[in-house]
């Protein structure tokens, strides 16, 4: 029994997903973390492997999509004492964010998330993106994130977000339930 156990863990190990085509609510791992893919069409992986980062995209004809997570170090001394304090030092962050030239940043906003873990806060922010442009005038931008601190990485914090990229003439489509489902999809490994 134990050799049966340990070839089947061997060929798991040697699987890999088809990084070209993940289908939807499918759960992908990163570095002591994993969340599910949100439910609409299929994603390809644009950086996946090693690194700390994870970005997958979907491209469609009017509008594109992209998940985004990465780990990154947190605060200079410990973590956060409240999620007051991360609320405050995210609030900084985005008020002197250096978005790249030809972006036009519209509307921001940060709140606490408790729902997902004491020190949990949730950014979002809308604008307009002039640069990289085949067609004509701007693109349109919904940005909808969160950043937590990870449970079994000292000072380390994960960052997950959804956004929509997509044309002013395009369908509507509201990506707060997306994001919603995809934060709820995340699932930090404790090392317990």
């Amino acid at each position: 029994m134990p050799i049966l156990l340990f070839f089947i863990l061997f060929l798991s190990a040697c699987a890999s997903f088809d990084k070209t085509n993940i289908p939807p609510d499918y759960r992908v791992y990163g570095p002591g973390y994993s969340f599910k893919t949100p439910t609409f069409g299929a994603w390809f992986a644009v950086e996946y492997g090693t690194g700390h980062r994870i970005k997958l995209s979907q491209l469609n004809h009017d509008d594109s999509y992209a998940v985004t997570t990465a780990l990154n170090r947190g605060p200079y001394r410990g973590m956060y004492a409240s999620a007051e304090t991360h609320l405050l030092a995210l609030k900084r962050h985005m008020a002197n964010k250096r978005f790249h030239k030809g972006f036009v940043n519209y509307t921001h906003e940060e709140s606490l998330a408790s729902e997902f873990g004491e020190l949990c806060v949730r950014y979002q922010y809308t604008g307009q993106d002039w640069a990289g442009r085949n067609n004509a005038g701007a693109a349109s931008i919904a940005v909808i994130g969160l950043n937590c601190p990870h449970p079994a990485l000292n000072n380390v914090l994960i960052q997950i977000e959804l956004s929509r990229r997509y044309e002013t003439y395009a369908k509507e489509h509201d990506i707060k339930n997306d994001a919603e489902a995809l934060f709820s999809s995340l699932i930090l490994e404790t090392g317990d």
